[in-house]
């Protein structure tokens, strides 16, 4: 007589409930409107440029690894936006930089 074996099959989820969703669309415009204050705030340029990108590249991360789907992914893909993101923000300072130390403006 043969035995028969029962193999499991587990279904992973992937994706995300409607009501999370929701959430996440709500704490997106809450960092949206925490910007658009900093951005009309009487603070000096260079913390408000750093609050700013900070909170741009959490959104970033919200968005690539919830909406996108990253968080249910390979390593791999995780690696490569995350690598992606460092390049960005790399490339971004080393502008920033690059201008401010710029003095072709001020002697003309």
């Amino acid at each position: 007589m043969a035995e028969t074996q029962q193999v499991e099959h587990v279904e992973k989820k992937h994706g995300l409930e409607p009501r999370q969703y929701v959430y996440i669309g709500i704490l997106l415009t809450v960092i949206t409107g925490v910007e658009l204050l900093f951005s009309y705030a009487n603070i000096a340029d260079g913390v408000i440029i750093a609050v700013l990108l900070s909170l741009s590249a959490v959104k970033f991360v919200v968005v690539v690894a919830l909406f996108m789907h990253l968080y249910f992914e390979s390593v791999l893909f995780t690696r490569i936006f995350a690598g992606s993101l460092a390049l960005g923000s790399a490339v971004l300072l080393s502008l920033a930089v690059i201008f401010a130390a710029d003095l072709t403006d001020i002697v003309g």
